[in-house]
């Protein structure tokens, strides 16, 4: 019989089972990347596993902000979850992970995000997947951008606090995540295998477009990691400057920016592809969704919604698979009589006069966010409702595509 106790992290009594894990599961190597742990653990909440006295399992949750139109929704990132070799089929991830997210509701967050190891596996506690990234592989040479070109200032890791105020404060779209502790910028950085750090201040010495990532050799590729500015000509501005390395570099890797199609600004696109075939340098454009999001607080998302158009009111009949794994039985399922409008509203009950959806806490959020029209929904994902209901809610949600515009 294994004995297993669940609590807080303890950072005298954890750290080194924890820095095991991690260790173990390939996430971490050396000394200073355990370092970097720490710091990544400042201002985050973590539940550990343990199994004879040793944490064997950690999740750990980090607060932030989530943007949905224009408003910024309170976030929880579920940031990490680990678990070690000893503690595997035991059910422990499934226990933290859930008892993290409902905590994180307990706390006033309305939304939780994660990346997904794999597609599935985060489904049962309500995660549904995000919108594709796209991410690209090309000579930065090859860059036409219509923009001057001046001498950046060298970043390194000792910049962190700048870096992290910088890179919270950047220009935000539909879905742009901040998250709020500076040491998770920091281990982020800390974590870049040979990294480079170029950027530009203002007048007064304030860092206010940057790029981060990490090279290879001496041609590359290079890959971008962070990409911050506050406005559009301050985004032409580094790629300016990536295009500037294409005189030693071969090739560069970004995720496609929020707002913009990348590929518009590549020459040549067909010719690379063909002529970089098979190569470390070859120009790919991938793309896919690795995160998932799910919602919390349910009335708190859909206030957040401003809609000029005809108002829409239906009964959402919303349940959540999360409740399943929890001794107490939370969850965002019930049924919430919903109005989307210049004032939209979720609240708890129901209306016989009203047509209903049906959906998963994994599929309404999707839909919510719009990362998918809810008639596409009730094709591929748990969700339904009347044919006219589902043509209203794909005119009421008509929304960007969400990008968190990040890493984690």
């Amino acid at each position: 019989m294994v004995d297993i106790e669940t609590g807080t992290y303890d950072a005298e009594r954890d750290k080194d089972a924890v820095v095991r894990i991690w260790r173990e599961v390939g996430w971490i190597d050396d000394d200073s990347e355990a370092a970097a742990m720490e710091h990544f653990l400042v201002g985050s909440d973590c539940l550990v596993a343990r199994i004879d006295n040793e944490a064997e399992c950690a999740v750990i949750t980090s607060p932030g902000t989530i943007r949905y139109q224009d408003i910024d929704l309170p976030l929880a990132f579920v940031s990490a979850v680990t678990t070690s070799r000893i503690g595997r089929k035991l059910g422990l991830a499934s226990r933290l992970t859930s008892q993290a997210v409902a905590d994180s509701a307990r706390g006033g967050a309305a939304v939780s995000i994660l990346g997904m190891f794999e597609q599935g596996f985060y489904d049962k506690f309500g995660f549904g997947s995000g919108s594709y990234e796209h991410h690209l592989q090309f000579d930065p040479a090859s860059l036409q951008v219509d923009a001057p070109y001046r001498t950046p200032v060298r970043l390194t890791v000792d910049d962190w606090a700048e870096v992290h105020e910088t890179f919270s404060n950047r220009l935000r779209f539909h879905g742009t995540t901040v998250a709020h502790p500076p040491g998770f910028t920091r281990a982020d950085m800390l974590w870049t295998e040979k990294p480079f750090g170029l950027g530009y201040r203002d007048d007064d010495g304030t860092l206010t477009h940057f790029v981060w990532g990490r090279t290879k050799g001496e041609h590359g590729p290079y890959r971008v990691t962070m990409l911050s500015y506050r406005s559009p000509d301050q985004l032409l501005e580094l790629l300016k400057l990536l295009s500037v390395l294409g005189d030693q570099v071969r090739s560069v890797g970004v995720t496609q920016p929020a707002g913009i199609q990348l590929q518009d600004l590549v020459r040549h696109v067909v010719r690379q592809e063909i002529a970089t075939a098979k190569s470390d340098h070859a120009f790919r454009h991938a793309s896919g969704t690795w995160w998932q999001l799910r919602l919390l607080d349910v009335p708190a998302a859909v206030a957040a919604r401003r809609y000029e158009g005809p108002p829409v009111r239906f009964v959402a009949a919303v349940t959540d698979p999360i409740s399943s794994y929890l001794d107490d039985g939370w969850g965002a399922g019930g049924s919430y009589v919903v109005t989307i409008g210049e004032e939209s509203s979720a609240e708890p009950g129901t209306d016989d006069t009203l047509p209903v959806l049906s959906a998963s806490i994994n599929a309404f959020s999707r839909m919510w966010f719009g990362v998918r029209a809810a008639s596409v929904l009730a094709v591929t994902d748990d969700l339904s409702g009347p044919a006219e209901l589902l043509g209203d809610l794909d005119r009421a949600l008509a929304l960007p595509e969400p990008h968190p515009d990040m890493f984690f």
